[in-house]
């Protein structure tokens, strides 16, 4: 059953989106509600299914990893064989996300790997005894990409552009406090200075300055909030695009015209069959048939084919899967 939201619903979600770790109290002040109220309203939007859980958001290639998505098509699978792989994918390490589709393909799988001979190996291992229901693939790599605050949430406030995958040059080195740190933020980025400094015997003032030293790095890249879409009415589609005449000042207009599209939350550069991915969220069919027409205007002579698949059900999303 869809969920009908208020407008300071979304402000809420938005604001906890944008920095899951703020204050009740710092996000009762924005969205111009009580403390209490605000506490209330959180507590009802979780129970709802509606907010899912709070996360931190990283950098693989911080950590030396980049990004490789398979799409998979099926045949000859049931709907309890199908159950029984997303469960077994659902705990394996280093998926990030994890979701059911509608279209030319059934599932996506998401993973972070070292190297190319990394991914075969590993793709062997999670998909050997599925091969004979496998019908097709898409296999992508990461090359640059962003993600977006949920600004279409609350109109004319700031698109706030993160980054999702980036290559940097310095490789960070985590040890075993710095993981404490970040697998208790991935299962909830709202938990306290204290409760973590609790949870693992450090002080407080210490958990503070590893987090913001772990953010000027660029492995941390911000706080955000797992919000079910589809409990609100909206459609999540990804779309693909086969360009042409592309260079890094039409790839930057690109990225300009993402950050000014307010139902836009990923946009992704990638090597494989497509050259783009871009990931947004609308209200009706209709909205999504806008924005492709409005996409397809600005690069007229350099989109040479598009392809559009729906999120059906999102089975999981960590920013840290190890």
């Amino acid at each position: 059953m869809t969920i009908k939201l208020d407008l300071s619903d979304k402000k809420l979600l938005y604001e906890l989106d944008r920095n899951s770790r703020q204050s009740n109290k710092q996000i009762a002040k924005k969205v111009g509600l009580s403390e209490q109220v605000t506490g209330n309203r959180i507590k009802r939007l979780i129970d709802n299914k509606i907010i899912d859980y709070f996360h931190v958001k990283t950098n693989p290639m911080a950590l030396g990893y980049f990004h490789a998505k398979s799409y998979l098509r099926f045949h000859n699978l049931t709907q309890e064989k199908y159950a029984q792989l997303v469960e077994e994918l659902k705990h394996q390490p280093r998926i990030f996300w994890l979701a059911g589709l509608r279209g030319k393909y059934d599932l996506i799988v998401s993973i972070y790997i070292k190297s190319i001979a990394e991914f075969s190996q590993r793709y062997q291992e999670l998909f050997k005894q599925w091969e004979p229901y496998i019908l097709d693939r898409k296999i992508l790599f990461l090359e640059k990409a962003f993600t977006y605050n949920q600004s279409h949430l609350w109109p004319k406030q700031p698109h706030q552009e993160i980054i999702y995958t980036q290559g940097s040059e310095e490789k960070i080195e985590l040890d075993e406090t710095d993981i404490k740190i970040l697998k208790i933020l991935n299962q909830n980025g709202r938990t306290s200075l204290v409760e973590i400094a609790k949870q693992i015997n450090i002080s407080a003032d210490t958990v503070n300055y590893r987090i913001k030293n772990l953010e000027k790095k660029g492995l941390i890249t911000g706080f955000g909030t797992k919000i079910n879409f589809s409990e609100m009415g909206n459609n999540y589609s990804i779309i693909f695009f086969k360009m042409q005449n592309m260079n890094s000042e039409k790839y930057l207009k690109l990225e300009t015209w993402a950050k000014f599209n307010q139902k836009v939350v990923v946009l992704m550069k990638t090597l494989g069959d497509h050259e783009v991915e871009i990931e947004l969220i609308t209200s009706s069919q209709e909205e999504l048939d806008q924005d492709i027409k409005s996409l397809r205007e600005e690069f007229l002579s350099e989109i040479k084919d598009y392809e559009i698949l729906e999120v059906t059900k999102e089975h999981r999303l960590t920013y840290f899967p190890f």
